[in-house]
């Protein structure tokens, strides 16, 4: 689509590029404009321009940029001590006559881009009233203004484009343009405009211009009239003219007009459009963070509204658990009261003395004519009743089992006949199991 690439403003005279970028041949636009009356913000024959190119092309979204000839903007290199961005600008704001010979009331100023290898920084400075002119009229039109930068700072675009298309992008390049008055040397470094230097026409200071030239070892780009080019490429090498360069490397303004919407410093900003600007900023960043509190609230209810889904699954769960839960500790309560259980007659059993090993040795060591009719245990304490010819030959066999010991008669012996008529002796004894005896019949009941 074609459309206005960009405005470059004299004092009589707007000039305008339309359709540069468009893959068209680039087509300038010219219109005469009535002085602007010194001091007065208004000025209805810019207005008046800018409304009649409109009717020409349209203008792009984002604005039109606006480059000022060198008699509305005076560019310097100063030194200065290093400082921030605000309070260069207030220093030069307030001490612009000082710095800038054709400073007249209250002025807008900007500065370059710093540079490791010049001295100085370049700073540019026009007429406040003629900025709040150009909003103005634009405004009147129906037209933004993108930004204002002065004429040299679009030229110098030009360099840096063309030094990266020939030369694979050197650090440095220098553009000369050549007008019916001046020849201006631009110094281009990383991108940016860095140094200015001024001379008189090519027949004045042809010598001073060839030794500023040959001093320089940096790409060389020229926009000049004919006549002219054919006069400064007999003074310095100059890399061949390409594409828009090529186009309008003769009409300067015109140059200066693509090249302001390129511009990257220094730009030319009221006061005004700084505050609005900032304004803008700051009701972004306002928007922003309301946005970003809003997203943090829904965020935080998204979660707990999570944690409570999450919290009430987990609740239905052991719920529908809590049946098969309950049967599985009473089923755990109970085995446990078995093995406790079972523990207690291990425990008993593994205590219990051996009877039998005791009724073994005492079947060994009675007399062969005595039997048994009682035995009886009680923890390490045994009772023995029976019969037998002589109850004195019983308790000294009994006296002689191993694992008993304190052999007595528990009670009197006393004499019965059987039916058959034999006498016998009946006899209670007691006896104690030696500790010695009870721990080794226990032991041996805990092996397999």
């Amino acid at each position: 689509m074609v459309s206005i690439q960009g405005v470059s403003l004299a004092a009589d005279q707007l000039c305008a590029v339309v359709g540069a970028d468009a893959g068209s041949a680039p087509r300038v636009w010219r219109t005469a404009l009535e002085p602007r009356a010194p001091g007065d913000e208004a000025w209805p024959s810019l207005a008046a321009a800018f409304a009649a190119l409109l009717n020409e092309a349209p203008a792009p979204a984002a604005g039109v940029s606006v480059a000022l000839m060198p008699a509305l903007a005076e560019v310097q290199m100063v030194e200065l001590p290093p400082m921030a961005e605000h309070e260069l600008r207030l220093l030069l704001a307030r001490n612009a006559g000082k710095y800038f010979t054709s400073a007249r009331g209250a002025q807008v100023v900007g500065a370059g881009a710093r540079s490791t290898s010049v001295m100085g920084r370049l700073v540019a400075a026009t007429s406040a009233p003629l900025l709040h002119s150009i909003h103005a009229a634009a405004s009147t039109a129906g037209l933004s203004v993108r930004q204002v930068v002065p004429a040299p700072a679009a030229w110098a675009m030009f360099a840096r484009t063309g030094n990266a298309k020939s030369n694979g992008g050197e650090a440095r390049a220098s553009m000369v343009v050549v007008d019916q008055a001046h020849c201006t040397v631009l110094t281009v470094e990383q991108g940016q405009l860095v140094s200015l230097r001024r001379f008189r026409s090519l027949a004045l200071d042809a010598a001073r211009l060839a030794e500023a030239m040959l001093a320089d070892t940096t790409s060389v780009f020229l926009a000049a009239a004919p006549d002219a080019r054919r006069e400064a490429e007999a003074l310095m090498r100059v890399q061949p003219a390409t594409g828009v360069l090529a186009a309008l490397g003769s009409q300067p303004d015109a140059l200066a007009a693509v090249g302001a919407s390129r511009a990257t410093a220094p730009l030319l900003i009221t006061e005004r459009e700084r505050a609005a600007g900032t304004a803008r900023v700051r009701s972004l960043a306002v928007r922003f963070a309301a946005a970003a509190a809003i997203l943090l609230v829904a965020g935080a209810a998204l979660q707990l509204w999570d944690v409570r889904r999450e919290l009430s699954a987990v609740r239905a769960e052991r719920a529908a658990l809590a049946p098969q839960l309950g049967s599985t500790l009473v089923g755990r309560t109970t085995v446990e009261t078995a093995f406790r259980q079972l523990a207690v007659l291990a425990r008993a059993e593994q205590d219990a003395p051996i009877w039998s090993a005791v009724i073994a040795e005492l079947s060994t060591q009675l007399p062969s004519e005595s039997y048994l009719t009682g035995f009886r245990g009680r923890a390490d304490t045994v009772g023995i009743d029976g019969l037998a010819r002589s109850a004195a030959r019983v308790f000294e066999s009994v006296e002689r089992v191993p694992s008993l010991q304190a052999v007595q008669a528990s009670a009197p012996v006393r004499r019965e006949t059987t039916p058959e008529g034999e006498a016998l002796e009946r006899f209670q004894l007691s006896a104690l199991m030696r500790a010695r005896e009870a721990r080794g019949a226990t032991t041996a009941r805990r092996q397999p």
